[in-house]
């Protein structure tokens, strides 16, 4: 009889060895899950820093590249006002000629 005694309290011991190894993976994937989803918000974060400074040095860049054309356009406008006012007559023939041109493209179909 000590015998099977001895042999049902291996088997509680066992059982509650086997429960606390239970318990330890429960707290132990919990902590996992914590600390990956951690890892992820923090690499979404830093994606979307990353993404926003992109974002901002390509509106630089663009807002640059149409400053530069508006003053080219300016600079340009100026340019052929300048012309048109030295050779009024010049001009005046210049702009028939295209106005010609383009009907004579459009009259035909």
């Amino acid at each position: 009889m000590a015998n099977a005694q001895t042999s049902s309290n291996g088997v509680d011991k066992d059982v509650k060895d086997l429960q606390d190894q239970i318990a330890q993976l429960k707290s132990d994937v919990s902590d996992l899950t914590t600390t990956l989803k951690e890892v992820g918000n923090s690499a979404s974060a830093e994606a979307k820093d990353r993404a926003a400074k992109k974002a901002k040095k390509a509106r630089a860049r663009t807002e640059k590249a149409a400053r530069e054309a508006q003053d080219s356009a300016l600079h340009y406008y100026k340019t052929a006002e300048g012309q048109v006012r030295q050779n009024p007559a010049t001009s005046v023939g210049i702009a028939a000629g295209v106005g010609f041109l383009v009907g004579l493209f459009l009259s035909r179909k």
